[in-house]
């Protein structure tokens, strides 16, 4: 089954040792729809985002992505953890561009770009390759597929990092920050990529520290803060009306 692109989450919770970073968390993103949060940091953001890609185990509740639990599988007395090779399968649907780009310094644009397909997926290397090319033009890099990371700006890494999610052909994609470690004249060009994967119809979460993004592109919004979703609703009516004082308060310091 494959091009379901919905995410729905009910009372996930999380907690690493005594500390609590999620709780009683619901969610219920459509296909296409392009979902920014914000919020302060250590508010929970960025582990909500590892636990929907299947990077962290969530405690309690409910999560089906991709029309799919994922991690887990129910009987009529229990939820049993996936195996392994089961979870791997449901995580190749789900793209995440990080932060940092963790690229392998020790690849090629190209190469990195076709890693996934070929190791995790048995492509053939070259339609992979031809694959890659293809990928690395739609983010606006032709001609750069045998630059290595180190060679390229921290703008052209993150839009490789995008290439190489892409390649996995996944059905959402989770962008956890994904301008945070640019120079501010770079932060376009990952945004204008984003905005077109958008238009295309992507499913899409973001976390985002960029306002403007959210308000052009998103359609809703997503105001975190001490582990709970505090506010949700249309993108632009969140920033011009919060309705929650937590919510005002944040962006009067932001806007």
């Amino acid at each position: 089954m494959r091009a379901d692109g919905t995410i729905h989450a009910r009372g996930i919770r999380k907690s690493f040792g005594s500390k609590t970073v999620l709780q009683d968390i619901d969610l219920d993103i459509a296909s296409a729809e392009v979902c920014c949060i914000i919020g302060p940091s250590g508010s929970g953001k960025s582990t909500l985002l590892r636990c929907l890609n299947g990077l962290e185990t969530v405690d309690t509740g409910v999560l089906k992505v991709n029309g799919e639990n994922l991690g887990y599988y129910e009987t009529d007395t229990a939820y049993h953890a996936l195996p392994p090779k089961e979870l791997a399968r449901q995580r190749t649907r789900i793209g995440m561009v990080f932060q940092q780009f963790n690229l392998f310094p020790n690849m090629t644009a190209q190469e990195n770009v076709m890693a996934g397909p070929v190791l995790v997926k048995g492509s053939d290397k070259k339609q992979a390759a031809t694959r890659a090319e293809e990928l690395l033009a739609s983010v606006g890099l032709s001609g750069f597929g045998d630059h290595y990371p180190a060679q390229l700006s921290g703008g052209q890494q993150q839009r490789v990092a995008i290439a190489r999610s892409l390649a996995m052909d996944p059905e959402i994609m989770l962008f956890d920050e994904p301008t945070s470690a640019l120079d501010p004249e770079k932060v376009g060009e990952v945004l204008a990529v984003m905005k077109d994967l958008a238009s295309k119809g992507m499913t899409m979460i973001v976390v985002t520290h960029e306002m403007g993004f959210a308000r052009e592109v998103a359609d809703s919004l997503i105001f975190m803060a001490d582990g709970r979703i505090i506010e949700r609703g249309d993108a632009r009516e969140v920033l011009r009306t919060p309705k929650e004082r937590r919510t005002q308060s944040f962006l009067e310091k932001v806007l």
